[in-house]
């Protein structure tokens, strides 16, 4: 009887950690036919204000960094809500540092168009055209659902 319950324990095991294995190697092959762990592939980070890295996305950028992505940041936003913009600068490129994004690939547009300002709405085709300039001007990979031809 003990016999039988431990061959019952043994193959619930067994079973569960073939459907644990075949279940990562799917998801490791879905993600690499769609090119995300693409050693080296150039990685944009895209922000609005400083501390949303952090909050918001650090596991993501953590990760990539492991698959050695080549890491960069646009943030649209110095946070000067409560006029501590250039602090909120600085802390943005420590953070930035520790997670592994060098700061020369940390641009932050601090420009009147995009105030840290809960009540007003940015101008989201300015925001795409810069976006637009920033991946072309940097080489950023963009997955095959994402490339799309610009009029």
């Amino acid at each position: 009887m003990e016999a039988l319950c431990l061959g019952c324990v043994l193959a619930a095991v067994l079973t569960w950690g073939f459907l644990c294995f075949w279940d990562s190697a799917e998801r490791m092959k879905t993600a690499e036919q769609a090119g995300l762990l693409k050693s080296g592939s150039r990685t944009l980070l895209v922000i609005a204000h400083p501390d949303d890295e952090a909050m918001f996305f650090a596991p993501t950028v953590l990760g990539l960094a492991r698959l050695k992505h080549r890491m960069s940041l646009l943030c649209f936003s110095a946070g000067n809500y409560y006029n501590q913009g250039e602090i909120r600068k600085k802390e943005l490129l420590q953070s930035c540092d520790v997670l592994g994004i060098p700061t020369s690939q940390v641009m932050i547009i601090d420009n009147s168009d995009f105030p840290d300002d809960p009540g007003v709405q940015w101008d989201t085709e300015r925001v795409a055209n810069i976006l637009l300039q920033h991946v072309e001007v940097n080489d950023i990979n963009l997955g095959p659902a994402l490339r799309r031809e610009v009029p």
